[in-house]
């Protein structure tokens, strides 16, 4: 059997194949998704979190682990979806015009699907308008625009 805290701490070392494959391994075991989700990836990106800002670790390790977290979360997000996990809420995010890094947006969206939101990424060099009317389209509670 998966341990969960396993999965969490695959995820802190950014093993992403092995995240996904344990992440499957728990919901063929009949293990909750909803457990796998909090106690597992959302568990192990809060520690590396923690650790990003106590300057144990760095931008490398983040985006490392936060791939890992986006693996798991590629398995688990349809079973999330069958046991009736709702979006807490839904968030537009872009990097605003004249900027095309995307390392903090892509890495601030992971997180904030891992912590439950529905994200919608409208990219990079993005203008006020197109943050406006797709906020409006899919009825965003909040707009994260970003830049370097």
């Amino acid at each position: 059997m998966v341990e969960i805290t396993e999965i969490s701490a695959m995820l802190q070392k950014g093993k992403a194949k092995i995240v996904k494959e344990m992440v499957q391994q728990a919901l063929d075991e009949g293990q909750d998704p909803k457990v796998i989700l909090n106690d597992g990836l959302l568990s192990g990106m809060m520690i590396i979190g923690t650790k990003f800002k106590n300057n144990e670790v760095f931008v490398p390790e983040v985006l490392v682990a936060a791939r890992a977290m986006n693996a798991g979360l590629g398995i688990l997000e349809p079973k999330l979806v069958e046991v009736g996990n709702e979006p807490v809420g839904r968030a537009v995010i872009g990097t605003v015009k004249g900027d095309l890094h995307d390392i903090g947006k892509n890495l601030v969206a992971m997180m904030l699907k891992g912590a439950g939101f529905d994200v919608v990424d409208v990219g990079v060099d993005v203008d006020a308008d197109t943050f406006i009317s797709k906020a409006e389209e899919v009825q965003a509670d909040v707009i994260c625009m970003s830049a370097l």
